[in-house]
């Protein structure tokens, strides 16, 4: 029965409105709807956020804003206790070797070499490591290593597989150590 006065309502409508008159109503009632779905929760995140960022901005205007200025020979002893002291030199060859092992890498010999700046208190170590091993893992252990000691970078590094069908790689991988001074020359 209702369904009946619903259907009966419409035809009366289509008869007294012409059909441009039904499109723009419909297209009202659509506007409605699709305002009701997405754009009124959408307005109440903007302003949950926006009232988060106010919230945010009071908390950071209490703190004090301005940056300590260090001295610059303080901003110096900062900047070299960053690196390692030389004495540490041998635990990071270690854990080097022990980064390989863990990626079953061959590293029958590894060679470094001292290059001592001229001015500064820092010591770069120049390593060579011929590794042997599959290309994933080689990867791994570079990123492994530069992840655990941070004043090591990668200089260079050279892959070969010997033939199409060999799953080992042959590389030679070029790393550099910074260190510091522990005792002045």
């Amino acid at each position: 029965m209702m369904m009946r006065r619903i259907l009966w309502h419409l035809r009366r409508w289509q008869r007294e409105f012409s059909r441009p008159m039904m499109a723009g109503a419909l297209l009202v009632a659509l506007c409605v709807v699709a305002y009701v779905a997405g754009i009124a929760p959408l307005a109440k995140r903007v302003a949950a956020q926006r009232a988060g960022i106010a919230q945010l901005r009071t908390a950071q205007a209490g703190t004090p804003g301005a940056p300590v200025v260090r001295a610059p020979a303080e901003q110096l002893e900062s900047f070299y206790a960053f690196f390692p002291g030389d004495d540490l030199v041998p635990a990071v060859l270690e854990r080097l070797f022990a980064a390989a092992a863990r990626e079953n890498l061959d590293l029958p010999q590894g060679d470094y070499r001292v290059a001592k700046e001229s001015t500064g208190r820092l010591i770069r170590y120049e390593i060579m490591l011929p590794l042997k091993g599959s290309y994933p893992g080689l990867r791994r252990f570079i990123a492994q290593s530069l992840q655990e000691t941070p004043a090591l970078s990668l200089q260079g590094a050279s892959f070969v597989r010997q033939g199409a069908g060999d799953i080992g790689v042959d590389a030679q991988v070029r790393l550099a150590l910074y260190v510091r001074r522990t005792e002045e020359p």
